[in-house]
C-alpha cells in the first residue's frame, strides 16, 4: 500500500464537527426542515453521530458531529435541497476535524 493512500484512508476516518450557518432561519423554519427531512426519510443519515440546533428563535443554527467528512458529503445535498425548499439560504458551513471524539 502506498503511503499517500494509507494517509488518505486515515484522514477519512476522522470525525468532523459541522456548523451550518444560514443567513436567516427561524425556529419555525427549522422545524419545517426537520419535518421535511423526516417525510423524505433522510432525517437520520448514516454516519451522523450528533445533531443540535441553537440560537435565538429568529436566528437558528445547527451543529453536527459526523463519523467522517465523507459521511457528511453523502448527506449534504439532501440537507441543502431541503433547506432551500424551505426558503432558507445557507451562508456558510464550517467543517472542523475533531481532536477528540469523546466528552471529557
Amino acid at each position: 500500500m502506498r503511503a499517500d493512500h494509507a494517509l488518505s484512508s486515515v484522514r477519512s476516518l476522522v470525525p468532523v464537527a459541522i456548523h451550518i450557518c444560514p443567513t436567516h432561519m427561524t425556529k419555525d423554519d427549522y422545524e419545517k426542515v426537520i419535518a421535511d427531512l423526516e417525510k423524505e426519510g433522510v432525517h437520520e443519515p448514516e454516519g451522523r453521530l450528533y445533531h443540535a440546533a441553537y440560537g435565538d428563535d429568529d436566528d437558528v443554527r445547527m451543529f453536527e458531529v459526523w463519523r467522517s467528512q465523507e459521511d457528511f458529503d453523502a448527506h449534504k445535498d439532501d440537507l441543502f435541497a431541503t433547506l432551500q425548499g424551505a426558503g432558507v439560504n445557507v451562508e456558510r458551513v464550517d467543517v472542523h476535524p475533531l481532536h477528540s471524539d469523546h466528552p471529557d
